[in-house]
């Protein structure tokens, strides 16, 4: 899989790749579909949608952030569409058996929550894009595409609304947002780069503190059984420590 862009032409391509797969899977039975959510239909709504995107990103180059239709409000409503297009496009293309479109539609997925980040905007549907990022995760290894990805799921928990963040639904250990986290806290450090465990560690601790001591406890427990190096042994042992002795305090 690629490290996801937040580029127009990208969502372009991977969009029209998908819709391409469903459609001639479907063949002339597309054209009988419900009209109002139909392939036809599907592939309308996309058009549109990115002449809207193109539109903002043509008034953000030339008059700012602060360009007339650009506010915060526009963009987190534009990107919840988005996201409402891509569940129904992953929906097509599971009705067509198509499982090697879901690493296009996780990269889909992603692409659409940096965009609306990169624009100013919130994220208010997490958990397909949370579900999206794992199997990026899952299939790479190199530390170059590691560290982007944490860089880019950084980038999607700063944008994320107010109200997941407040993450009120603690006894749910599967909320989208605690996931994101932790498994940021993961590719961080399966990047062996300190700088890239430290943002991702400050984040979790921040807003998981009541994860923080058991996830680092596990870390150490995995620098043992994985012979991590040095620099990252000691960016865990320092996060351990610090976390061993809260937790002891309480």
């Amino acid at each position: 899989m690629h490290i996801p862009t937040g580029q127009l032409d990208t969502l372009r391509r991977l969009t029209r790749r998908v819709l391409d797969d469903v459609l001639s899977t479907a063949g002339d039975s597309a054209a009988a579909q419900d009209p109002e959510t139909g392939l036809p239909t599907l592939t309308s709504a996309f058009e549109q949608l990115f002449e809207v995107m193109a539109r903002v990103e043509g008034d953000r180059a030339a008059n700012g952030p602060q360009a007339p239709g650009t506010a915060t409000g526009d963009i987190t409503e534009l990107g919840e569409y988005a996201l409402k297009l891509h569940e129904n496009l992953a929906a097509q293309a599971g009705q067509a058996s198509l499982p090697d479109d879901r690493p296009l539609l996780a990269e889909q997925a992603i692409n659409f929550a940096l965009w609306v980040a990169r624009a100013g905007g919130q994220i208010d549907t997490l958990e397909p894009v949370v579900d999206a990022l794992a199997m990026v995760a899952n299939s790479i290894s190199g530390a170059g595409e590691l560290e982007s990805l944490s860089k880019l799921m950084g980038e999607i928990a700063a944008a994320v609304s107010p109200i997941i963040r407040e993450d009120l639904e603690k006894i749910n250990p599967g909320r989208p947002w605690r996931v994101l986290l932790l498994n940021n806290g993961i590719v961080a450090t399966r990047s062996h780069n300190p700088d890239i465990m430290e943002a991702a560690f400050a984040i979790l601790t921040r807003h998981l503190p009541e994860d923080a001591a058991r996830f680092f406890t596990e870390g150490m427990e995995q620098m043992e059984a994985l012979d991590y190096p040095p620099q990252v042994r000691q960016v865990m042992e320092k996060y351990h420590r610090q976390w061993a002795v809260k937790r002891s305090l309480h």
